[in-house]
């Protein structure tokens, strides 16, 4: 925001001038000059520091809060209610698809696994014999055929079942939660495991309706972690709240480089909302009083004018007047506050 450059006076002739109130004061009696600040400033004004309103390109930028969860993230869960025998991962351990994350103990005789074997042996010992009858003229072809098919399934079922005794990642990625222990029985279809991809990470954040509409897709947004600025972009803005929370779960995606980002930590993002162009004026030009904002502006007698203003967006320096002030208008950020409804105005650098 450029200040005006013309000056009646500089603020160090100002200066001069009221310290020279005291000579004067001596002097009043004899030659009847003014004595006091207040006949100086009547004759000469009030000094305020002003600039021009100015039409600026602003940013809005908002802060939310939420949490990380690595992109792509799968579970692995259970296929058997049997205590777990053995876990072979850990949370960090990085893991390939397919891989075996934990097996299980067999309890009794009714266990998948039990039957399956039971059924695959029963089989084959059934074909041997059928083998045997055929060779006597006993058998026809076709029931060896079919009984070698029922062989087949015997076999897929059995190593169906030797799967369900397995827990299998479904993902290749970075295990980022183990929620059991050796021993323990988790439920069928319980989660065992939480597999993310940590090359890049979500932030979720839990957005109002009131605040939906300062999102769009592609928006820049940063957190600053330890010192450095990460910067990523808003990448899910879903068209319909959580039925359950009244939210929506809208979505930043960070890179993240060195992993420096990790699931669970919760952070707050900055995030570019929108781009706004209007009249400008820096934010110590705003006067709050009685619930209403206000700027003192310089008219053209040069005089002290309070005008009432609808604020928009704001940054760290300057502030949108949506109503109530024009562009070129001049404003006063300094000395408004002593300032009244036609007083004379003193313009400082």
């Amino acid at each position: 925001m450029k200040t005006i450059t013309k000056s009646i006076i500089t603020i160090s002739a100002l200066s001069l001038l009221l310290a020279g109130c005291g000579d004067a004061k001596k002097d009043a009696k004899s030659e009847n000059k003014v004595s006091t600040i207040e006949e100086i400033q009547k004759v000469n004004g009030k000094p305020a520091r002003v600039v021009k309103a100015a039409t600026v390109k602003l940013t809005d930028v908002r802060a939310f809060s939420g949490t990380i969860e690595g992109s792509q993230q799968t579970k692995a869960t259970a296929k058997l209610s049997d205590p777990i025998a053995k876990i072979n991962v850990r949370v960090g351990s990085k893991v390939k698809k397919d891989q075996v994350l934990a097996e299980f103990v067999f309890t009794g005789d009714n266990s998948g696994y039990q039957q399956a074997k039971a059924a695959l042996e029963l089989t084959e010992k059934t074909l041997a014999r059928m083998k045997e009858v055929q060779a006597k003229g006993g058998v026809s072809q076709q029931s060896i055929d079919q009984q070698e098919t029922q062989l087949n399934v015997a076999k897929m079922q059995l190593e169906a079942a030797r799967r369900a005794t397995l827990v299998i990642a479904p993902s290749s990625g970075t295990i980022t939660e183990v929620k059991f222990k050796v021993g323990e029985v988790p439920g069928v279809g319980g989660a065992m495991f939480t597999i993310a991809n940590l090359d890049k990470v979500i932030l979720k954040l839990n957005v109002t309706s009131s605040e939906i509409g300062f999102f769009k897709k592609g928006a820049k947004a940063t957190i600053e972690l330890n010192g450095e600025k990460l910067v990523g972009e808003v990448s899910l803005i879903p068209l319909a709240a959580d039925p359950i929370t009244r939210f929506f779960p809208v979505e930043v995606t960070f890179k993240n480089k060195g992993q420096k980002l990790l699931p669970g930590m919760y952070l707050t993002t900055k995030i570019d909302a929108r781009e706004v162009t209007g009249v400008t004026v820096p934010v110590e030009a705003i006067v709050y009083s009685n619930g209403v904002n206000s700027v003192w502006i310089v008219d053209n007698e040069g005089k002290a004018k309070r005008k009432i203003v609808q604020l928009g967006v704001q940054t760290k320096t300057d502030i949108q007047i949506k109503d109530g002030l024009n562009e070129g208008d001049v404003v006063m950020v300094e000395g408004q506050n002593r300032m009244n409804d036609g007083d004379k105005v003193l313009i400082v650098e």
